[in-house]
């Protein structure tokens, strides 16, 4: 059986939608990942998680479309406009009903690249994506102010400016040609998060006693590996549109260091004796390093980058996909998930992967233990990542 990179991304296709795809309120022609398998009686709603299975989505729809895979392909456009269904229905009838402008962000994104898949396969895009991509992008403005200096605000309550939402922002601004705004974005991003000597964003800048009169501001210091992730997209992007060869090289140093600095704060020494990217455990941190696995593999395929940066950013991606695979548990979905099966030989199995790519998922993910959707969500799209650069 064979187990190329592509192969291997599909496997981590078909798991997912198997183990968590549901319809989102039992609404026919709607699609949401549970947030959990087994899926459970309530679950939390988790609007950006559902944004980033909609990347990896578009991920999947785009390698099928590559291989020649035209049913497939299209098989999973249409689930990804089912699930920007599913994700307004859920949020009560508009994906612009959410309080954080870094959902929104990764939404637009994730609806941006859908766009252009479509319009890559059949020359045309779908109203919805179109509409939802607008109002989206109008909401992301709005919380883009010059308090602090620049950058986005973090929710509505307005008192926090952090590197979640301003680099995501930063790049949908770029991929809907505002470049000079997208250029204000990242320019206050390096002033004012950047930590020059860890080579990585602190995480963000809040307003104390905010509305008293008597403001002050705190840095929060912590490091992130997603926070990484958009912004070197944004940089290497920006990099691409920059004509004066000054300033190109300035966002080319700049995403090399940005790459040098995951290899350093965000790695650990992988079962194969090379580093592979570290997590954050479950929760909203499930997600964090497949983020940075994506704009890695971007980095890696950057022909403007340094030679250097691009084969650390490619080994990164490539090693943290190999742990995964290595890593992952396979059962026959028809089993009960509580007891532990061998991998079967014959027939269809789904896989399960590690949420530590250091560790094997038996380790890591005890098993029947209730799985979340993130980690999965995030090794699918490092095991993406790996697929483009093969």
């Amino acid at each position: 059986m064979s187990e190329s990179p592509a192969y291997r991304a599909a496997k981590a296709a078909h798991s997912v939608d198997r183990l968590f795809g549901s319809r989102a309120l039992r609404v026919p022609g709607t699609y949401l990942g549970a947030v959990a398998f087994p899926h459970p009686r309530v679950g939390p709603w988790h609007y950006w998680w559902q944004a980033h299975l909609l990347d990896a989505l578009v991920d999947a729809a785009a390698r099928e479309r590559r291989a020649g895979h035209d049913d497939d392909a299209a098989r999973l456009r249409s689930r990804a406009h089912r699930l920007l269904r599913g994700m307004a229905i859920r949020s009560g009838g508009r994906v612009t009903n959410n309080l954080f402008f870094d959902d929104m962000a990764w939404l637009a994104l994730a609806l941006g690249r859908l766009r252009e898949e479509d319009l890559e396969a059949t020359g045309t895009c779908g109203k919805d994506v179109l509409s939802a991509g607008s109002s989206l992008m109008n909401r992301l403005e709005s919380g883009c102010d010059s308090n602090l200096g620049g950058g986005t605000w973090w929710n509505t309550t307005r008192d926090y400016k952090n590197t979640a939402a301003t680099a995501p922002t930063a790049l949908a601004l770029l991929r809907t040609h505002r470049v000079a705004e997208a250029r204000d974005q990242l320019n206050w991003l390096f002033d004012t998060l950047w930590d020059d000597e860890r080579g990585a964003f602190l995480d963000g800048i809040r307003l104390v006693a905010a509305g008293s009169g008597t403001e002050t501001t705190s840095v929060d210091r912590a490091l992130y590996s997603y926070n990484s992730g958009p912004a070197l997209g944004a940089v290497l992007e920006l990099a691409e549109l920059t004509r004066d060869p000054a300033e190109r090289q300035l966002w080319l140093d700049r995403a090399a260091a940005i790459v040098h600095g995951a290899a350093k704060q965000f790695t650990v020494d992988g079962p194969h004796g090379k580093p592979v990217l570290r997590t954050h455990g479950g929760g909203d941190g499930g997600l964090f390093t497949g983020i940075l696995a994506r704009y890695l593999g971007q980095a890696a395929s950057s022909e403007l980058l340094d030679p250097d940066a691009r084969a650390v950013a490619r080994e990164l991606v490539e090693e943290t996909a190999r742990a995964l695979w290595d890593g992952r548990r396979e059962f026959d979905p028809a089993e009960d998930f509580s007891k532990p099966v061998a991998q079967r030989e014959e027939g269809e199995t789904v896989a399960v992967f590690s949420p530590e790519p250091a560790r094997h998922s038996n380790e890591a993910q005890r098993v029947g233990a209730p799985v979340e959707l993130g980690t999965q969500v995030q090794a699918w799209t490092v095991l993406e990542a790996a697929a483009l650069l093969s």
